[in-house]
Order: C-alpha cells, then sequence, then structure tokens
C-alpha cells in the first residue's frame, strides 16, 4: 500500500523547533559561558562509535543550524511548486505566494525593527549617521551586502537571516519554473553559484570572510538541495510503499547523518573557524538533506518525538523567538538583570550563580515575547491580511 502524500509534513514541526532551538541556544551561551556536559560515553558507546558525542558542539556551534533553517525553507516553499510538478495539481499562483510571504514575515520583522529602532533613539544612538544607513539598509532587506551593516548593524544580529529569505522568496517562483522546464540546468547554476562563491571568498577575500560567509549566493547550494531534497520525497512517496524495512534503514541514515554532523561540528573548534565553516557549507547541506529524508520514512517514533506538543508549540512561535531571542539576551546582560557589580561580567568571573539565574531569566522572557507577538501581532496581522486581499491562508508546510 502506497504511502498517502500529505500536504503537511509533521516531522517537520521537530525539526523547525529544534534548529532554531539549537541557534538560540548557540546565542545564549556566547552570553552566559554555561555549557552542557551531557553524552554518551562507555565502551557501549565507543563500540557504535559514539564515544565523545555530546551535546557541547552542538551548543557551541549552533549557529550552523541556520544552514538547516534556509534548506527548511527551500524545501517547504518549493513543496507545493514540487507537486505540481510531480503530481500534476495547480501551479501556484505567484501573487498568492508573494501575499502569503509576505504576510507572514513582514509584520512581525518591521515591528522589531520599529521597537529597536525606538530604542536606539532612547539611547542616544540615532545621533550617528551610521543609524540611518543601517536602518534603511534593513528596511529594504540589503544589509547583509555591506561591510559595516554587516557586522557593526546596531539592531539585532539575527535579522541577516530574515533578509536573505526575503530575496529568496522574490526569486523562487521564477526558480521554480526554470525548475520545471530545465531542472538539471537550473540546479547546476545554483550549485555553481554557491561553490564558486564560497570559493572565490575562500581564495580572494578572506580577510573579509566574517563580512562575506553568509552572503545569499554562498547558499544558492543549499536552497537547490532543498528542491531537490521535495522532489525526492515526493517520489519515494509514491512509488515505494513504507514498511519495517524502510523505517529501519531510514532510521540508520538518520543516525549516521546525526553521527556525521557531529564529526562536521568538531572542525569548526581552530582559529580558522568561518574559513571551514563556508568551505563546508555545500556538505553541510547535504548532512542536513539524510537527515530530513531519514526522519521523513523512519516512523512513529520520529512523528512522536518531532510532532509532539512541545515541538509544535515551539515551531509555531519559532519565527518572532529567532528574531528576539540575541537581542533580549543582549539587553538583559547590558541591562545587568540579573544586577551583578563591577566591571568584569559575572559569566568571565564564574559566577554560576548568576549564570544560572540569566539563563533562565532569558529563556522565559524570549518564550514569553515570543508567544505573545506570534499570537498577537503575527498571527492577527497575517489574518487581516489575508482577508484583505482575499488569500486563501492555508498552507501545506
Amino acid at each position: 500500500m502506497k504511502a498517502e502524500i500529505n500536504r503537511h509534513i509533521d516531522v517537520l514541526d521537530g525539526v523547525r523547533a529544534l534548529a532554531v532551538g539549537f541557534v538560540v541556544w548557540f546565542h545564549f551561551w556566547q552570553q552566559s559561558w554555561l555549557t552542557p556536559s551531557a553524552g554518551f560515553r562507555g565502551s557501549l558507546s565507543a563500540w557504535f562509535g559514539l564515544e565523545g558525542f555530546g551535546l557541547e558542539r552542538f551548543v557551541r556551534h549552533g549557529y550552523q543550524f541556520v544552514d538547516m533553517l534556509i534548506l527548511l525553507s527551500a524545501f517547504c516553499n518549493f513543496y507545493p511548486y514540487a507537486r505540481s510538478i510531480l503530481l500534476e495539481e495547480p501551479w501556484p499562483d505567484t501573487r498568492t505566494f508573494y501575499l502569503k510571504r509576505a504576510a507572514r514575515i513582514l509584520p512581525s520583522y518591521y515591528l522589531s525593527l520599529g521597537v529597536m529602532a525606538a530604542v536606539l533613539f532612547a539611547e542616544g544612538m540615532s545621533a550617528d549617521g551610521f543609524f540611518w544607513k543601517d536602518l534603511f539598509a534593513h528596511i529594504f532587506c540589503i544589509a547583509p551586502f555591506f561591510p559595516d551593516t554587516c557586522l557593526g548593524t546596531n539592531f539585532s544580529g539575527a535579522l541577516w537571516t530574515v533578509q536573505i529569505e526575503v530575496l529568496y522568496y522574490i526569486l523562487l517562483p521564477w526558480i521554480a519554473r526554470l525548475f520545471r522546464r530545465q531542472p538539471v540546468l537550473t540546479c547546476t547554476a545554483l550549485w555553481g553559484c554557491g561553490l564558486a562563491s564560497a570559493n572565490g571568498i575562500l581564495i580572494y577575500k578572506a580577510d573579509m570572510i566574517r563580512a562575506m560567509e553568509n552572503h545569499m549566493f554562498t547558499f544558492a547550494g543549499c536552497y537547490a538541495n532543498g528542491m531537490l531534497l521535495c522532489m525526492l520525497y515526493i517520489t519515494l512517496k509514491k512509488q515505494q510503499g513504507e514498511n519495517r524495512y524502510t523505517r529501519l534503514a531510514a532510521t540508520v541514515l538518520f543516525l549516521c547523518a546525526v553521527r556525521h554532523l557531529h564529526g562536521m561540528m568538531g572542525l569548526l573548534g581552530g582559529e580558522d573557524r568561518l574559513l571551514v565553516q563556508l568551505g563546508q557549507r555545500f556538505e553541510l547541506s547535504l548532512t542536513f538533506c539524510g537527515i530530513l529524508m531519514g526522519l521523513f520514512f523512519a516512523g512513529r517514533w520520529a512523528v512522536r518525538i518531532f510532532s509532539g506538543r512541545i515541538m509544535r508549540f515551539i515551531a509555531a512561535i519559532s519565527y518572532n523567538l529567532y528574531i528576539w531571542h540575541q537581542y533580549l539576551a543582549v539587553k538583559c546582560k547590558g541591562y545587568r538583570i540579573p544586577f551583578w557589580e563591577g566591571d568584569t561580567p559575572p559569566n568571565m568571573l564564574g559566577d554560576r550563580l548568576w549564570m544560572g539565574k540569566y539563563q533562565i531569566l532569558i529563556i522565559v522572557v524570549s518564550l514569553a515575547v515570543a508567544a505573545v507577538l506570534t499570537y498577537g501581532v503575527e498571527k492577527p496581522a497575517a489574518a487581516f491580511l489575508f482577508k484583505r486581499t482575499g488569500v486563501k491562508s492555508r498552507e501545506g508546510l
């Protein structure tokens, strides 16, 4: 019996929640220095090749999961187009696609810019001419293209990802049309763009790696892999019924991909961390593809773990959590909340009591702010815009 090809893939909620969670944890770790020590140890784990496998690498290098979020975005947004190509469903309307994406991300994004700009005004930061360049670059989603607004922004450091995604959304309907006509040529061009830009930066602009590593073009291969993952998922769902053997193979694929991801993160500990990160971006996207493919076909255990209530809730508020968590963590510490004395931050003095209080505080505050803004701003604003434009709000992913 062939599996039903649902419009909503349940495990993606959990993947999105965990990916955002590791990015958030990394930024919190940067401020608190609290490092997890849980991991696999002992002869049995060593026999399976798991010796030294722990959470520390995922936290210290949690920024790598931004690539997973971009891959998820490529997969989810191309999914309706892939269904049209393979299942002969109606081709998605371009105007509807743009309206849905705008309603989904722009209200929360521009609200965050407004609030952050107001805080900068109150703190006297607007007198500098750079403030206006920084603000307008963020308004028009082009800040990652300029070294000063990329590295020296006074807004949340997490907003660059949203801007990269906005530019991708603008191009996606046209990339999808090209893919429908020339899939090999389209993917080859995207792979070439990603690899050429990454290697060009590594060879000729290594001294500017911090400003250029997250350039939109370096993610082109990741977008292509997300699109191909859509096609592969639907093709396998159409042609292969699931059974215990396919579920076992998928589980093994998932575990091997996670193990490989752990090994890749182990290469990021040196001084050339950014060079390594950019150099392995394409391989990283393939590793994330392996994780996703494993979860898609792993069966009940994957669905239970990755689509539970907690995962669905975090996935629902993940966008605002991503936007605000770093900003709130930095502001709380800068305003000495919880209170600390002296000129040296408590985490640098090894004050674990303060570190623990601060970690709990920023987790609670970030989740609360994300929940309030999601259900008080993001969803009502999207519903209002859908109603005014006559767009159906139902989305598959």
